[in-house]
């Protein structure tokens, strides 16, 4: 597939990153001459220097024979003046990235006014992880398919877990537990169990089931740990705004702490519910006298990760039960987890996991094609794909389907009802199917099939 990026910045190369592992042909597309060819070199990708409005410059990328077009600058209007260009010339698919409250409200009602395909906010979508992430305090990690009906959550099996030394096969048979454990991560290995398979002191699992069944589960092995009712947010940028405007709708106490006078206003304007505090998120003192400590959950969301590492580890050691921690940049988001924070967020990440996901469905020839993507430590990809009346394989028993070695059907859901499945489950059309694979590029639902 040949896909443009217009945009060399945190979003546009974590993009190129992703794609590269897909063999797809990339052009990167930048009015700045050194962010262009410090790409170029670095991820050995085409590159054109110019602007992404102009004719004689897209024509210059290929336009006219990309299959995705990905416009993800600074600026909102330049995305979508990309796009509409972009699809004149004959790109065959434009996504844009979209960020403004105002203007993704109306973006979608424009897309065919406007010859868009896709729009992505990272920051909204970002917003929407930490508050899922807030109705699983114990977890590190949420992902939510299917219109929230289904739930995957990450927990790290510490000293004393009732977990420990027991199979899955054990697990199932003593908590009765209605949620399957689809990923077992454990040092720098990663295991798509089965039923024999031995939970060891420290491994890190992923469990599927809807949520109320999580809850269920983590209360029988020691798991659990109330919702949090009031959040502290430290930054009051458009994340914070989401974030705040997601939780106070769900009738959370917020406080929002943001050290810019303008923007601090304009928060309280447009949240009334929020309690809006100028002051500098870094000082403890300020934090201290806000009652950080008698939060049930804080999330650290400045523009700047050595800051917000550094007041989440205080926020720790002031005992707040969750603490959720945006991290950009990859190499610190690396070195976090040995300081102790377990619930790290990356909007650039984020949005790589849902752009993937629309190239990959756009790919598939079948129509058996993938709604939802989530990459699980670059190894393992939970996918959700909808069942079509070509899939061959329908009212098939699972156990007589010759399904792949690392792949895992992790659940159904059929109309609203969720299938736990097992060797008697089938799949009709209509079915959203939740496949976990160590097989990459899986684009379409046959390809789980030997």
């Amino acid at each position: 597939m040949n896909l443009i990026i217009v945009g060399a910045g945190k979003v546009g190369e974590t993009l190129i990153e992703n794609f590269l592992k897909e063999s797809h042909d990339i052009t990167v597309l930048d009015v700045n001459a050194a962010e262009v060819s410090a790409i170029v070199d670095r991820l050995d990708v085409k590159g054109v220097v110019g602007s992404g409005i102009e004719r004689d410059t897209l024509i210059e990328a290929g336009v006219e024979s990309a299959d995705f077009f990905i416009a993800c600058t600074s600026r909102d209007e330049t995305n979508i003046l990309c796009c509409v260009l972009a699809k004149r010339l004959g790109a065959k698919r434009t996504i844009a990235r979209v960020r403004d409250p105002e203007y993704f409200k109306e973006v979608d009602g424009m897309k065919e006014v406007l010859g868009l395909d896709f729009a992505f906010n990272p920051e909204l979508n970002t917003a929407l992880e930490i508050a899922q992430q807030l109705k699983f305090p114990s977890a590190r990690g949420v992902e939510t398919f299917v219109k929230n009906r289904v739930t995957m959550a990450e927990y790290e099996i510490s000293e004393g877990n009732p977990l420990i030394n027991k199979s899955l096969r054990e697990i199932s048979g003593e908590f009765n537990n209605k949620v399957l454990i689809a990923v077992v991560q454990r040092g720098k290995e990663c295991f798509i169990p089965r039923g024999d398979f031995v939970i060891e002191l420290g491994d890190l699992i992923h469990v599927i089931a809807p949520e109320a069944q999580i809850n269920t589960f983590c209360k029988k092995v020691k798991l659990y740990k109330r919702r949090a009712k009031n959040v502290f947010i430290v930054g009051g940028g458009k994340i914070a705004y989401y974030l705040a405007k997601e939780l106070v709708d769900a009738g959370l106490s917020v406080k929002i702490v943001e050290n810019d006078k303008q923007r601090a206003e304009t928060l309280a304007e447009d949240i009334p519910k929020a309690t809006v505090i100028l002051g500098d998120g870094t000082d403890n003192e300020l934090l201290d006298e806000e009652n950080l400590k008698g939060s049930d959950a804080c999330v650290v969301l400045t523009g700047i990760d050595e800051e917000n590492v550094i007041v989440s580890l205080y926020a720790k050691q002031r005992g707040v039960n969750k603490v959720i921690t945006k991290v950009d940049r990859s190499s610190i988001a690396s070195m976090v987890e040995r300081l102790g924070l377990d619930s790290v967020v990356s909007p650039k990440d984020i949005i790589a996991n849902q752009i993937v996901s629309f190239v990959r469905a756009h790919q598939a020839e079948t129509g058996n094609g993938i709604n939802t993507l989530y990459k699980l430590y670059d190894k393992v990809e939970a996918l959700v794909f909808t069942v079509r009346e070509t899939f061959s394989r329908q009212s098939v028993p699972l156990k007589n389907l010759s399904i792949k070695k690392n792949v895992l059907i992790g659940g159904i859901v059929r109309g609203n009802d969720y299938i736990m499945p097992n060797g008697d489950s089938n799949l009709l059309a209509g079915d959203r199917v939740i496949i976990v694979t160590a097989s990459k590029q899986v684009t379409d639902l046959t390809q789980i099939l030997r």
